[in-house]
């Protein structure tokens, strides 16, 4: 382990211990002021933020984007008062689940197990949460750089009954769990680099992961889209869409091709109707070809 790793990971828990002392209220204000002094003062990745919102809201004019943009800040720092000061057990039990659990039963009584499609959307980690209290669930996940926060992040989401496999291990962990009639969390909205398919994302060209519509291709199994969002009253709402099918569907590209790009679709109307709470601080669009 290097010792910048050690460093970091130090100041991280120093600083939660700090903030777990506190009342509950008084860390997540303290978050989202540091979260608007990130945003507006330190402009940490706004750019990033900004170019990529003007890119997919052409249409808006400087203030809306700019409004947009610190709202961004705003949900990222209360995520992260949820995720590491809140209190786990009373946010799942307010979440609503809309329209309810029957989308995922549904899905599971074909017999083949299921894929929950989703991304960086809303509080994606308390949504985990939720299914695994009622669903044996395996979170596909990419390794975080810093090697003691990785496991940190790792033992919580155990702790919550979450199962999680890294990314470049998942194949077998992930057949092994369809077959066994599991849910199966991959996230989809990130930049995929050289390994992914070029698909339209929000309207914009984007390298995609393809595993979700391989895995679910290769075992018949369905894929749910689904979204944790987090209401105007503070209160969470777990969105769930109808099931998709891979019927008469192919490992053939094309097939691949088009049935990433459906179910890419149905992922981007959560983003759609909440852009403020995607994780637009991500280069999405660094690798998608085709575009300006």
């Amino acid at each position: 382990m290097d010792i910048t790793s050690q460093l970091e990971y130090f100041a991280f828990r120093t600083l939660l211990g700090g903030l777990q002392f506190l009342p509950y209220g008084v860390a997540r204000e303290l978050l989202v002021g540091a979260g608007a002094f990130t945003g507006r003062v330190l402009r940490i990745r706004r750019s990033v933020v900004r170019q990529q919102l003007q890119w997919i809201y052409p249409h808006e004019n400087s203030e809306a984007l700019e409004t947009l943009t610190n709202l961004v800040y705003n949900h990222l720092a209360l995520t992260v008062a949820e995720a590491f000061c809140g209190n786990t057990e009373k946010l799942v039990n307010g979440v609503v689940v809309q329209p309810g659990w029957h989308f995922v039963d549904q899905a599971l009584a074909l017999g083949k197990g299921a894929i929950v499609a989703t991304g960086h959307m809303g509080n994606f980690e308390l949504g985990g949460a939720c299914l695994a209290r009622r669903y044996p669930l395996l979170d596909v996940v990419k390794t975080q750089r810093n090697a003691p926060f990785d496991r940190y992040i790792q033992e919580k989401r155990h702790r919550l009954g979450i199962e999680t496999v890294p990314m470049q291990l998942s194949g077998r962990r992930v057949l092994k769990h369809l077959r066994a009639g599991g849910l199966v969390s991959l996230l989809l909205d990130q930049d995929a680099g050289n390994q992914g398919l070029q698909t339209s994302f929000l309207g914009r060209a984007a390298s995609t992961w393809p595993g979700v519509a391989r895995f679910s291709i290769r075992t018949g199994c369905p894929v749910i889209p689904m979204a944790l969002i987090r209401m105007a009253d503070g209160g969470h709402q777990l969105k769930i869409s109808q099931h998709l099918e891979p019927s008469g569907l192919t490992d053939r590209p094309q097939h691949i091709q088009c049935y990433l790009e459906k179910i890419s679709a149905a992922v981007e109307v959560f983003i759609q109707d909440h852009p403020e709470q995607w994780f637009w601080v991500h280069r999405r669009w660094k690798n998608g070809k085709g575009e300006d």
